[in-house]
């Protein structure tokens, strides 16, 4: 034991939580948001904001927000069923979150929840020398009764009757399998819409939605969804979510270093957990304070692991005409207008105009006067690194691998290929 207590060490605090979807010690720059989602959910099912879906690009804290309004609604006293639809099968996690609620929320006296069970009793079995013990085995039906919708609607007549409410939260929104969205989202509608039960919805996902699922004409309770876009830190946030949990937690930071921090956090939550961690391991605080210097080596630091993580991922979401429409944008300066793009990546001006609205919508790309450029999101050294050649031309073969989607979008099913990059045959939405 006490060699096994020598390898693991002593646990060191560290007021920044970089991992992904975690809640930091000091939640700046949603104060607006977050205080606009609760009246809505307060005001009930009639406000429209009582379904609202979040989007933001990689690193924009969706997770933390939606958790932080999970969190609160319960605080409340909501019922919260938190979800995520990263990969298929959320109907059916659904249910499994609806048994574990019959069990946490025993004052509702939700019985129907559970009565999809049945237990089978063995009595005392002697073979030999070996004796047996009575034993009983509990087995679930999830599909014996009621469907989600039945479920669900039990669920919101319950906690109405009990004068509160329910909060469904999905994150990855933007992976969500559209036959199972159709579903939940028809059911949803059915219950808030039309039976004006207390049934919430709070959604989180990319803003690639805005030309995807949101744009599915099956989807129409999407549209009807408050829509709301989590905006980039401005520095006073990053100043306040840098200065607080260093004091906080008994560390210091000296101006210059803290004003150095914020101002390379460049709008972005991940970014700032992740230099303020660094930081703060490098100074080796609270014992010392955090200075210049231990800030400007973090920064270094903080930009390779938001490009490994941010940069590169949402670099490699893209489909090959959109990573050549970046790259094509770098090669003219980092600013062009979408006719030079045109011209120069050698496609029709109405294909290239699309593709670049996508990157707009995405968050890729903005404007700059009449000229587009690129955001943080990835960055050009990014780009040059990956898609670009020494020559300056698009480079394919560094990216065309098997790992990789083909991602090309199809106006028509309004949808990105799902197959592997360089497949044979047309592009299908379902692999």
């Amino acid at each position: 034991m006490t060699r096994e207590v020598a390898f693991l060490g002593k646990p060191t605090l560290n007021p920044f939580s970089p991992g992904f979807g975690q809640i930091p010690e000091t939640l700046v720059g949603r104060d607006e948001l977050l205080a606009e989602l609760g009246s809505g959910l307060a005001t009930g099912a009639r406000d429209v904001r009582y379904t609202s879906i979040m989007m933001g690009v990689r690193g924009s804290g969706k997770t933390v927000a939606v958790t932080e309004i999970g969190d609160r609604a319960a605080s409340a006293g909501w019922v919260v069923l938190a979800l995520d639809a990263g990969t298929n099968g959320l109907l059916g996690r659904i249910k499994l979150k609806l048994y574990e609620v019959a069990k946490r929320y025993p004052a509702l006296e939700l019985d129907e929840l559970d009565v999809s069970t049945s237990s089978n009793t063995g009595g005392a079995v002697k073979l030999g020398i070996f004796q047996g013990k009575q034993t009983e085995t509990v087995t679930q039906n999830p599909d014996l009764y009621m469907g989600v919708r039945e479920q669900l609607t039990y669920l919101a007549q319950k906690a109405q009757q009990h004068n509160t409410s329910v909060l469904l939260t999905v994150d990855e929104l933007h992976s969500i399998d559209r036959e199972e969205a159709r579903r939940l989202l028809n059911d949803i509608q059915h219950i808030t819409k039309r039976e004006g039960l207390p049934l919430a919805f709070i959604g989180a996902g990319l803003l690639a939605m805005r030309h995807t699922i949101l744009q599915d004409k099956k989807m129409t309770f999407f549209h009807r969804c408050e829509h709301y876009e989590l905006p980039p830190l401005d520095y006073a946030d990053a100043v306040r979510g840098l200065r607080h949990p260093i004091h906080d937690f008994g560390g210091t930071i000296t101006e210059d270093a803290l004003k150095h921090a914020a101002c390379h956090v460049e709008g972005s939550p991940y970014k700032l957990q992740v230099l303020g961690y660094q930081a703060w391991k490098l100074a080796d605080a609270p014992k010392r304070p955090i200075d210049i210097a231990a800030v400007m080596h973090a920064t270094e630091l903080a930009q390779d692991i938001v490009e490994r993580n941010i940069s590169i991922p949402a670099l490699y979401d893209l489909s090959q005409s959109e990573r050549t429409h970046l790259a094509t944008l770098v090669s003219l300066g980092e600013r062009a207008s979408v006719a030079e793009i045109a011209r120069n990546a050698g496609t029709p001006y109405s294909t290239t105009r699309d593709i670049h609205r996508r990157l707009l919508l995405s968050g890729y790309v903005s404007y700059q006067g009449k000229l587009s450029s690129l955001t943080k999101l990835v960055p050009a050294d990014v780009i040059r690194k990956i898609v670009l050649g020494e020559d300056g031309t698009v480079n394919h073969a560094d990216y065309a691998t098997n790992e990789i989607p083909c991602r090309q979008w199809m106006p028509r099913s309004k949808a990105y290929c799902a197959l592997r990059e360089g497949h044979l045959g047309r592009c299908r939405s379902k692999k």
